[in-house]
C-alpha cells in the first residue's frame, strides 16, 4: 500500500508497468502515463487509487482502458503543463516553448487540478532549479496561486524540488532589489 505518494513522475521512455503497480495508491493525484507505454497485458494497475474517482468511479475493464486512454492524454490540452510534467524537462525547453508561443501560457490552469504550469515544474523531483526560475521569471503571480488542494507552487517546491524553491526565492528577490532601485531612481530625480 501506498498512502502518501501524491504525484508520480515518469520517464517518456518507460514501455511498462506491472500489474497493481500503484494498487491502493490513495493519495495519488497526479500522474500522466507515457504516449507510448503498453498497457494491453495489464488488467489493473491502479485499482483503489485515487485518480481513478478523478476518471471513472466504477472499476471494471472497460472503465480501466478509459482510465489509461485518459492518464496518457488529459494534459494534451495543456501541452506547458505535460512539458512541465516531464521528467526530462530543462529550462532551454521551457524557453523554446514560451518562446515559439506565448507567455500567457504560463497563467493557464488546468481544470483536473487546478495547477498552473508553475504548480507541476515545482512538484517535478527532476525539474532543474534554473527551469524553475525561468518559468517562474515569467510569472512570479504564480506563485501564490493556490491549486484544488489549495498548495502554491512554492508549497510544492519546498515538498518535492528544494533547488527550485530557492531558485524561486532568488527571483522573488531580485524581482525586489528592482524595485527598490527604480523608486530610488525616482526619488533621486525629485530631489534634483
Amino acid at each position: 500500500r501506498c498512502d502518501s505518494l501524491e504525484a508520480l513522475f515518469l520517464p517518456s521512455t518507460l514501455k511498462e508497468i506491472g500489474n497493481l503497480a500503484f494498487e491502493y495508491c490513495r493519495s495519488l493525484r497526479l500522474f500522466i502515463l507515457p504516449n507510448e507505454i503498453d498497457l494491453s497485458n495489464t488488467p489493473s494497475i491502479m485499482h483503489g487509487a485515487a485518480i481513478n474517482q478523478i476518471v471513472d468511479g466504477a472499476i471494471t475493464v472497460r472503465s480501466n482502458r478509459r482510465v489509461y486512454e485518459w492518464l496518457i492524454h488529459h494534459m494534451d490540452e495543456t501541452p506547458l503543463h505535460k512539458l512541465c510534467y516531464d521528467s526530462s524537462v530543462t529550462s532551454t525547453k521551457i524557453n523554446i516553448y514560451l518562446n515559439e508561443n506565448s507567455a500567457d501560457a504560463a497563467l493557464a490552469v488546468d481544470t483536473t487540478h487546478g495547477m498552473t504550469p508553475l504548480h507541476m515544474l515545482s512538484m517535478n523531483p527532476n525539474a532543474p532549479a534554473d527551469a524553475i526560475g525561468a518559468l517562474f521569471d515569467v510569472n512570479t503571480e504564480a506563485a501564490f496561486r493556490v491549486d484544488n488542494q489549495g498548495k502554491t507552487a512554492i508549497d510544492y517546491a519546498r515538498e518535492y524540488n528544494v533547488g527550485g524553491m530557492i531558485a524561486m526565492m532568488n527571483v522573488l528577490c531580485n524581482h525586489r532589489s528592482a524595485e527598490h532601485e527604480s523608486i530610488s531612481r525616482r526619488q533621486r530625480r525629485r530631489m534634483i
